[in-house]
């Protein structure tokens, strides 16, 4: 089990990982996680909303990578979850057909992304 000071390490030697520094903080984005360090310690945030949600005491600590896996299989999960249910909801109410389609695109989406990380 990693420490959130290796947890952050790995974050910032991440390939691919975007590094916004200012003067109060240090942090990195990758694939919608940030890791932030400043002078109180390490915290985790996911970028899905408009209002970063602090996700530390779930964040799966084995790794960076294992974490950030771990966390987008769950997100990827409850996304498929709505889309599913809007699916229904739509064949058993107006059968909007345009709405349907981009439904269909939307789950094959998703699924896709999943797979790529369960690989």
């Amino acid at each position: 089990m990693a420490t959130l000071e290796q947890i952050w390490i790995q974050a910032r030697s991440k390939a691919g990982s975007v590094f916004i520094d200012t003067e109060e903080y240090e942090s990195s984005i990758y694939k919608g996680i940030k890791v932030v360090k400043d002078e109180s310690g390490v915290r985790i945030y996911s970028t899905e909303t408009e209002f970063y949600k602090d996700i530390t005491d779930e964040f799966v600590m084995d790794s960076f990578v294992i974490g950030v896996n771990e966390y987008l299989k769950k997100k990827y999960l409850r996304t498929l979850d709505q889309i599913e249910r809007a699916i229904k909801k739509n064949l058993n109410g107006s059968k909007n057909h345009k709405k349907f389609s981009y439904l269909k695109a939307m789950r094959e989406n998703v699924i896709t992304k999943y797979n790529e990380i369960n690989t």
